[in-house]
């Protein structure tokens, strides 16, 4: 509170003291303020970061360090300089708790401030459209409100500890494949409902102090260059007052243009720009105002920022312990046929990810930490014992096979590159351990990256290697009356339904940060209760989704979604259009189990002058104690614009509950959030008439429901 104050104070001056400084700045200055310094000017002191503003002291105007932050801190790569690797986004997102999300951020802003670093590239807040999107494991859901909550969480973790964020990629960064050029065609309807919806959230709710124009264009108009979407929506509607930088310029701008725009900081930076931008004022094509504008934001975001000084690298140990918890939280147990939670017993652990760990994903995500906990680490320190045998081969094969790829066994992860193959099993090995061995756990990993999107065969799909590994080991397995758990490390959907009916349990961590492999333990065991539910849907197939064939999935040089992608879709993203259309899935929206069970009751719906309340009773009527996601579901009257079947408005995670004890949810849905963009008529609309409220974690299964009327 008393650093929130600090700021308050500060703000009151930053204004005039703005007005002070760029009245004595000549025009070569202001420009240089609003261009990223050329990486050759870095001090010798730099950890790799990947951006910092111009210094002028006789203003008294410090430099400013921008720092990639999607999965935490990303440093360089010296021994010195490790940071804590959190749950990917994506994982963080099946948490459903705000509250988990905000912490996560406060720690990732503390090891920020730590290390002198002033802004925080992150959180990513695109809409997971496509399966295969390159960076859907950095975005949090497929629904804009799940996607807005937990952004604006993660800010305000940030934040609170005086480092900026930069919320990003604003907005349709939903495919990495040409991305620096790609025209994303989509209606307005669905661009404001879906695509702004859950920025929106974020500004309103958490005020972020940066927010990142994303590379591609927005019906033929560069993002970068739309003063439409910056002036007009971001910051003349939702009235975000923050600076507006650009994300990496490697594609050509028109300098002259980001600026009107209302992009006040241009990233990294390069001296073209600087001359741009005087030629711009001398020759009349840019509007002094428009760079005093800029100047005037970059000097308000340091004066925002924390400017203390570190003598010392931060302590990580917090950031470990939240991280552990970040992705206990997260997990999805997707499939139990009675194994889990795991009774004793000798565990044969299967799959290169056993002991070769997918912690973060690649790119500006890549996240170089202390350690990573293996799975087999995991369950030797717990006290369980593991096939040796395995555990011997497997070392060797990723010793051997990942010599050639820059391993770094320090820290047990590759660096930025491809994962290692699976490891192809002879069936008398897989029956071997099958009779001396009391179960079977197999990991099976994706990475994924920013700048590539994600393929079909062997990434989506499993590999033949893949799925012959899962037949053989089930079979050999359970001839022996003994069950086989999966367990996927994985970076984005992937195919389940021709496989799931084979093993007897599955979970899914996402991509779990550094402590993950002790999380697959206790999550196993049982020492931690699986509590997340599915923040997108798992299709049966590919080509059930509704963006399938407008996506770059065959990865395309050129033509279809490669210079062009439109959204035909609409507003049909996710459950809105599987459970709108009846199209089966895998796994639904909000889908997850647990080793307890829940009871909803005391459903109340009440309308108010800002919208609906809604309370309910949750209790747990099963044997352990564990937390419940419940989410509220509208279904809007007919008539009027078309509308999904329902939509989510609201959603809660209770407290962890012993067997028998309740908790009593309560959650407000805004009025304003019952709307639909009438394209038409050029505005939102309330439809008026019969609401019907659901209330349930997965979509597909309400609890309970009540009628409302709205006039």
């Amino acid at each position: 509170m008393k650093f929130k104050l600090l700021i308050l104070a500060c703000l009151v001056c930053v204004s005039a003291a703005a007005q002070t400084s760029l009245g004595d700045m000549t025009l070569e200055e202001k420009a240089r303020c609003v261009v990223g310094i050329e990486r050759s000017e870095f001090p010798p002191t730099n950890k790799g970061f990947c951006a910092r503003t111009a210094p002028f002291p006789k203003y008294g105007i410090n430099s400013l360090v921008l720092a990639d932050g999607s999965s935490g801190v990303r440093l360089s790569r010296r021994e010195q300089d490790r940071a804590t690797a959190f749950p990917s986004n994506m994982a963080l997102a099946s948490s459903w708790d705000t509250e988990l999300v905000q912490k996560v951020g406060a720690a990732a802003g503390y090891e920020a401030r730590g290390y002198d670093i002033n802004v925080l590239l992150a959180p990513g807040m695109n809409i997971i459209r496509n399966p295969l999107c390159g960076r859907n494991f950095e975005y949090y859901s497929e629904d804009p409100v799940i996607t807005g909550k937990m952004g604006a969480a993660f800010v305000d973790g940030v934040q609170s500890n005086g480092v900026a964020v930069s919320v990003k990629h604003f907005t349709c960064n939903n495919q990495e494949t040409n991305r620096g050029h790609v025209n994303t065609v989509v209606g307005k309807r669905a661009l404001r409902e879906l695509y702004l919806k859950g920025f929106e959230i974020c500004v309103r709710e958490a005020s972020p102090w940066t927010l990142m124009t994303s590379y591609n264009s927005l019906d033929g108009v560069p993002v970068q260059e739309s003063y439409w979407l910056i002036n007009g929506i971001l910051r003349g509607e939702w009235g975000f007052d923050g600076l507006v930088m650009t994300d990496w310029s490697f594609v050509p701008h028109n300098t002259v243009a980001q600026i009107h725009a209302g992009n006040d900081f241009l990233t990294p930076g390069s001296a073209d720009q600087v001359r741009d931008i005087i030629d711009g004022v001398n020759k009349g094509t840019l509007d002094m105002a428009d760079l005093d504008r800029a100047c005037s934001k970059v000097i308000q975001l340091g004066t925002r920022t924390w400017h203390g000084g570190s003598a010392s690298a931060p302590d990580l140990t917090p950031g470990a312990e939240m991280s552990a918890l970040a992705a206990c939280e997260g997990a999805v147990l997707l499939e139990n046929n009675g194994m889990l939670p795991l009774a004793g017993g000798k565990a044969a652990l299967f799959g290169v990810r056993s002991y070769d760990l997918v912690a973060v994903g690649s790119g500006s995500a890549y996240v170089v930490s202390p350690h990573v906990i293996q799975i087999n680490d995991a369950f030797r320190s717990a006290g369980i014992s593991i096939d040796t045998e395995l555990e011997d081969l497997y070392r060797k094969y990723v010793a051997f096979a990942s010599a050639d790829i820059a391993y770094n066994e320090k820290v047990k992860v590759s660096i930025g590159l491809p994962l290692l193959p699976e490891l192809e099993l002879r069936r008398s090995l897989i029956d071997k351990a099958a009779d001396r061995d009391d179960y079977a756990v197999i990991t099976l990993g994706r990475t994924a990256e920013e700048g590539i999107d994600r393929g079909l065969k062997g990434d989506y799909y499993l590999t033949d290697i893949e799925k012959t590994l899962i037949s053989n080991i089930c079979e050999a397995f359970h001839a022996r009356g003994k069950k086989v758990a999966v367990v996927l490390n994985i970076a984005g959907i992937i195919e389940t339904e021709s496989w799931k009916h084979l093993p007897d349990a599955i979970l899914n961590v996402w991509l779990p940060g550094q402590e993950g492999g002790a999380a697959v333990c206790d999550l196993l065991t049982g020492a931690a209760n699986p509590s997340g539910r599915l923040a997108v849907t798992f299709p049966a197939d590919y080509f059930d989704c509704p963006s399938a064939l407008d996506f770059p999935y065959d990865k395309p040089e050129q033509g279809r979604n490669y210079d062009r992608t439109e959204y035909s879709e609409g507003i049909y993203v996710g459950y809105r259009y599987y459970c709108t259309k009846g199209v089966r899935v895998s796994y639904p929206f909000g889908y997850g189990l647990s080793y307890t069970s829940f009871d909803y009751s005391a459903l109340k719906v009440r309308s108010t002058c800002k919208g609906i309340s809604v309370s309910f009773t949750v209790t747990n009527s099963g044997p352990v104690s564990g937390r419940e996601a419940a989410g509220v579901y509208v279904s809007a009257p007919s008539g009027g614009l078309d509308k999904p079947s329902g939509e989510l408005k609201a959603f809660a995670k209770t407290r962890l509950l012993a067997p028998g004890e309740s908790e009593t949810v309560s959650v407000e849905i805004p009025a304003s959030w019952l709307a639909s963009f009438n394209e038409e008529a050029g505005k939102w609309q309330v439809a008026r008439g019969q609401y019907v409220i659901h209330v349930g974690a997965n979509v597909e299964s309400p609890r309970l429901s009540a009628k409302i009327k709205r006039k």
